[in-house]
């Protein structure tokens, strides 16, 4: 969504789409922030269906197959209410984990709201030991992740702007040639819509989408920022997890000053102080000014008994100054004379 509007509408499903959804944008704080206490994590990985065409390179938006339709994405009715839990079920069970719908319905769906927030059907993914990625709100972003072999999950306003019918459905197929889309939604496996119905519902729906991965499984389409979010979330309720999704946006993004400061607080936090420097230093060599890796790396190196090699990266920290100043400070003064 493109604010923090909420809505809900209700209904049963229908043999063409089922309604009664619910939606709420989220956005997660990014780890790019001093730790006052390092930041943990470690790992996981599952199958994904097939897709017919390649894989785009990376940095040729347009370069898809076309058409695209992933093959063995399973299908789950939806119940009454329930598009949101039914769709998780969907995209899980794709990324190798089967959970049942009740489960789901437990933590991502609001009885009196007889829908699902989309900052539940985040949680509800991470609870559950995966990684759920916002994605950008355009066509492409979606095509990408079809190409990479992976469902989407989007949010669609099947009313009107001042009507909303809000319903959540499994894109798993486009014709760009053909005009469609293929969709599981509500009680219908792989129905077609005209794309151009397609957009304008989800257009009325903020173009609102995520995928479900693995932990050490990124968006194809997901920037640093992006995939970072995405780890963050994870690393709220499964440390472990996340320490995957680090370790994959530093293959992905080798310089990456967010994934290399990420990372080095999950070192930091198992005790890999030597890991964890290098990482602040990649870091620190993709942007100086960076006061947070400044700070964590005098940590690091306190922890490997280098005090003047601390010192010096705390005094740079303190030196840049910011918004968590105090925080340095009190790094600096920790530290000693």
């Amino acid at each position: 969504m493109s604010g923090r509007a909420v809505a809900v509408a209700g209904g049963a499903p229908r043999r063409r789409a089922a309604r009664a959804c619910l939606g709420a944008c989220v956005v997660a704080c990014l780890a790019a922030c001093a730790a006052s206490g390092p930041v943990p994590g470690a790992a996981g990985r599952s199958a994904v269906p097939s897709v017919s065409g390649s894989p785009p390179p990376r940095g040729a938006a347009a370069a898809f197959p076309d058409p695209l339709r992933l093959a063995g994405v399973p299908f789950v009715s939806q119940p009454d209410w329930q598009c949101g839990p039914a769709s998780l079920a969907m995209a899980m069970a794709a990324a190798g984990r089967d959970v049942p719908v009740q489960t789901l319905a437990a933590s991502a769906f609001v009885p009196g709201l007889k829908g699902a927030l989309q900052a539940e059907m985040l949680a509800a993914t991470r609870r559950q030991g995966l990684l759920a990625t916002e994605l950008a709100p355009s066509l492409d972003a979606l095509r990408a992740e079809l190409a990479g072999g992976l469902p989407v999950i989007v949010l669609q306003n099947l009313g009107l702007p001042a009507f909303p019918r809000w319903h959540y459905a499994v894109l798993i197929g486009v014709d760009l040639a053909r005009g469609d889309v293929l969709l599981h939604s509500g009680a219908v496996a792989s129905d077609t819509m005209p794309l151009a119905t397609f957009e304008r519902t989800w257009a009325r729906a903020g173009r609102w989408a995520m995928v479900v991965t693995p932990p050490a499984r990124l968006a194809a389409s997901a920037d640093e920022a992006r995939a970072a979010r995405a780890v963050v979330g994870l690393e709220r309720v499964d440390s472990a997890g996340a320490a995957a999704g680090w370790e994959a946006m530093v293959a992905r993004w080798p310089a990456g000053r967010i994934a290399r400061f990420a990372r080095g607080n999950a070192r930091l936090a198992r005790g890999d102080a030597p890991g964890a420097a290098e990482d602040y230093r990649a870091a620190l060599a993709t942007d100086p000014a960076f006061a947070d890796a400044w700070n964590n790396l005098a940590r690091a190196l306190a922890a490997q008994g280098d005090p003047a090699g601390a010192l010096g990266a705390a005094d740079r920290a303190v030196a840049l100054g910011g918004v968590r100043a105090d925080t340095y400070r009190a790094t600096r003064a920790g530290l000693g004379p």
